[in-house]
């Protein structure tokens, strides 16, 4: 499993792009694989101006399709399509004490909208979102949420904790820890998705009534 997977999720951390000198992460997340799913990150305008652009050209041309963050175990994340990320920016007030900053996030557009064509879809939350039972409960109602958005399947809201147990059994739901950011990970394009519903109505472990 990539490095970024395995760090502590909720320490705060400030960590230098390597290959984008100027730029600094505060909170990153990786599938499984070390594809960027998130990024957030600050820098003046040039330096994330550059960055941009970086992303969207050919390697031979100066472009960058991974990059380096520096910290425990250095971290490496690949930029896979860039076309799939969505990008967001904000700016400081120039009277702060480092300046005007950019605050640059790039996020995988499943974060945006379920891809219902190959349902799959990315739910992401804050780690401190699930440290408390409102917290936990709010989520599991957001994760919820975003199944019956992405499946295809007609499955009742009674239906809840059995399915996502079974779900998450079977791998079709993923939790993935990042720095300061973790997600849910929605691939319910398995064609045995159907066949484990079935199963669990058979089995009378999904009613009508719950």
């Amino acid at each position: 499993m990539n490095t970024l997977n395995q760090r502590d999720a909720t320490r705060p951390v400030l960590m230098p792009i390597l290959d984008a000198p100027g730029l600094f992460a505060d909170a990153v997340l990786t599938d499984e694989g070390g594809n960027l799913l998130f990024l957030s990150l600050w820098g003046r305008d040039t330096a994330v101006q550059e960055f941009r652009a970086r992303l969207s050209l050919p390697v031979r041309e100066g472009g960058l399709d991974n990059f380096r963050l520096d910290g425990d175990g250095a971290p490496f994340v690949q930029v896979g399509n860039p076309e799939r990320l969505v990008t967001d920016s904000g700016r400081t007030p120039p009277q702060m004490i480092f300046g005007s900053l950019v605050h640059l996030w790039l996020y995988d557009r499943l974060a945006v909208e379920p891809d219902r064509a190959n349902r799959r879809a990315l739910l992401l939350y804050r780690p401190e979102d699930a440290s408390t039972p409102q917290g936990k409960a709010s989520l599991s109602h957001r994760l919820w949420s975003q199944v019956t958005e992405t499946c295809h399947l007609p499955i009742l809201p009674e239906w809840r904790d059995t399915v996502l147990d079974a779900f998450e059994a079977a791998g079709w739901i993923k939790t993935l820890q990042g720095v300061g950011l973790a997600a849910y990970a929605l691939d319910l394009g398995d064609d045995a998705v159907e066949t484990v519903v079935s199963q669990l109505i058979r089995e009378r472990r999904l009613t009508a009534t719950g």
